[in-house]
């Protein structure tokens, strides 16, 4: 398994931060390797919502919502024939108006993916604490 943790610092309301990861089809504004993103489910964005989202480098996923306590807890599971992902988002007021957002991601590599994994981790997880928390306060800072 692969694991990722980052936390930044976003001056925007915790309500506005959170309803703003946890509707995916904000996804390719701050990640750079989601694309094709389509909800797939009816209603509002909340626990259980689904879409199915392109990555680069690992294809087709399925992501689903699964923990949705507003404004404090986001999760998302995401599955795909060649890795399977975990995504676990923390929301916090962090003096006025400002938001600490944190984030544990978890990948569990499958076939030969997991062969990979020792020479992937690095770099993947590199990847996902340096860019990640940076591209998303530049996306909510527009």
């Amino acid at each position: 398994m692969i694991h990722a943790s980052w936390q930044t610092r976003i001056e925007r309301p915790v309500e506005t931060v959170f309803d703003y990861v946890a509707d995916l089809d904000n996804e390719p504004t701050w990640n750079p390797d989601a694309s094709n993103v389509v909800r797939v489910s009816p209603g509002p964005v909340g626990l259980g919502t689904v879409w199915e989202e392109e990555f680069r480098r690992v294809g087709h996923y399925v992501t689903t919502i699964d923990a949705y306590e507003r404004p404090s807890v986001l999760s998302f599971d995401a599955r795909n024939p060649r890795t399977d992902a975990h995504v676990r988002f923390e929301f916090a007021a962090d003096g006025d108006g400002a938001t600490l957002v944190s984030c544990v991601v978890e990948l569990t590599m499958k076939g030969a993916m997991r062969i990979m994994e020792p020479l992937l981790r690095p770099m993947i997880r590199r990847q996902i604490e340096r860019e990640r928390p940076l591209s998303l306060g530049r996306a909510l800072a527009r």
